[in-house]
């Protein structure tokens, strides 16, 4: 979950750009392909469960892009800061050990769940206009 930034228009911006593929879903060479081909369906469910590293990779080098390029959608004031809410906070470390850096006005923060899908954060909270159906 993210959170801080300036403009509905900011958010929607980063979120296209961190939606695009990192890397391909199928394998590159011949081999591979014969390789995986061959796999049980369980084994190819096991193979492809890295969906969410290559996001969470994604979202790091669009930020990263951002960053280098001076995007509108990132804070301009440096008290502003991005936060990154996380259930798992060892991502983190994936992300760093993987060689990508976090830009400076990006925040870290835990993501507290009750029942596993319910967000507790006070920060998340936001009470919205009431629509008439």
């Amino acid at each position: 979950v993210a959170s801080g930034f300036e403009s509905e228009q900011a958010q929607a911006d980063v979120f296209t750009l961190a939606a695009q593929p990192g890397h391909p879903l199928t394998p590159k060479t011949a081999q591979e392909k014969r390789e995986y081909a061959l796999l049980t369906l369980r084994n190819k469910r096991l193979a492809e469960m890295d969906m969410v590293e290559r996001q969470i990779a994604q979202l790091a080098r669009s930020f990263v892009y951002m960053d280098s390029v001076g995007s509108k959608a990132i804070p301009q004031a440096e008290s502003q800061k991005i936060t990154l809410f996380w259930e798992d906070s060892d991502w983190i470390q994936k992300v760093e050990s993987a060689g990508l850096k976090w830009p400076q006005w990006v925040e870290h923060d835990k993501l507290d769940l009750k029942r596993g899908n319910m967000i507790t954060n006070k920060e998340l909270r936001k009470t919205l206009p009431v629509r008439k159906a």
